[in-house]
């Protein structure tokens, strides 16, 4: 997630540059076969034009409203994940022993760790394989791409533990630590560790936790429909393929006036059709880059320094000193 003032021009027009390049490719093409003497003068009617980028606009509009709202959604459902987490701490710090504390909160701290692993995991629909994507990832530093899950964990909770929490593999490791924990608690009420009244809300809270993990993984295991994702960028290619040649006899026609403007008129089909459909293109690609909040773009909900900040938070609350240093943003941008 960009957390500084905003994205530079020149950062955004590298990252969009193969639709400036394609723009500019489509724009020469429409201006040949404008004078190509066998098809001099061919042109698509402007009116098509203006339809279909009526109908691109809608579609580009619908489909970043989508987006943006299942980015909202991840973006809450992480909000909530540190509220219960300070929440547990809190009643962990308060009404638990020490060593039930410790292993409580470590144990949530492991579960925090395996879910943004398991977050983190790439899917077949995601973007950040596309070479823009990939280029602006070298711009910041993604955790996970550094470390391992099963030295993470064991460092938290032991190499034993660590391998049962990872013997079904990296995706069941969050949901075997929330079972884990609400068998802990249970053992803690039944033998009189816990107040009922404490025991009660705790489960409370792991419900919620349990709600929550559900919801994250319900965002990254469901893309943004297929069939809206295509057609809007179908949409988006069909109109900026077509702009130049409504383009060309709109300019050519400004050669009547004499002069200078006989010879480049023509010409600015180029610059104009390429900032027409830059933005059309920028605007799909921007969307699509967006849809998928947790696989590690810029855009993405943080959710590596949220689960730092977390767990510094929670071991400060048991008095520790010896601390994990906290994830900055690197160029402006939060992971």
């Amino acid at each position: 997630m960009h957390v500084g003032r905003s994205y530079r021009p020149v950062e955004f027009a590298l990252w969009s540059r193969g639709s400036i390049v394609f723009m500019v490719l489509v724009s020469l093409c429409a201006i040949g076969v404008y004078n190509i003497p066998s098809i001099a003068g061919f042109a698509v009617p402007w009116p098509i034009i203006v339809v279909l980028g009526t109908t691109v606009s809608l579609m580009a509009g619908f489909k970043n409203s989508q987006v943006l709202a299942r980015s909202g959604e991840a973006l809450q459902a992480f909000a909530q994940i540190s509220a219960s987490s300070r929440m547990l701490s809190r009643f962990c710090c308060d009404f638990t022993d020490e060593p039930s504390r410790r292993a409580l909160v470590y144990r949530h701290i492991a579960w925090l760790t395996a879910l943004r692993f398991s977050l983190r995991r790439s899917m077949p629909w995601e973007s950040m394989g596309h070479k823009a994507n990939r280029e602006f990832r070298k711009r910041y530093h993604i955790v996970e791409d550094t470390t391992a899950l099963p030295d993470e964990l064991a460092a938290l909770l032991g190499r034993d533990d660590a391998a049962k929490a990872l013997e079904n593999g990296m995706l069941a490791a969050p949901l075997h630590l929330l079972n884990i924990q609400g068998h802990q608690i249970n053992l803690l009420f039944r033998d009189a560790g816990l107040a009922p009244q404490v025991y009660t809300e705790l489960l409370k809270l792991m419900r919620d936790l349990h709600d929550q993990q559900a919801r994250c993984d319900r965002i990254k295991n469901s893309p943004y429909p297929r069939q809206y994702a295509i057609v809007s960028s179908m949409f988006v290619a069909i109109f900026c393929t077509l702009l130049p040649f409504g383009a060309v006899p709109v300019f050519a026609e400004m050669s009547r006036l004499g002069g200078v403007w006989s010879v480049i008129s023509i010409w600015l089909t180029i610059p104009f059709s390429a900032l027409l459909g830059w933005m059309y293109m920028s605007l799909d690609q921007v969307g699509e880059s967006t849809s998928n909040p947790f696989e590690g773009g810029a855009n993405d909900v943080p959710i590596s320094q949220i689960c730092r900040d977390l767990e510094i938070e929670l071991r400060v609350a048991m008095g520790e000193v010896d601390l994990p240093a906290p994830l900055l943003p690197r160029n402006g941008i939060a992971t």
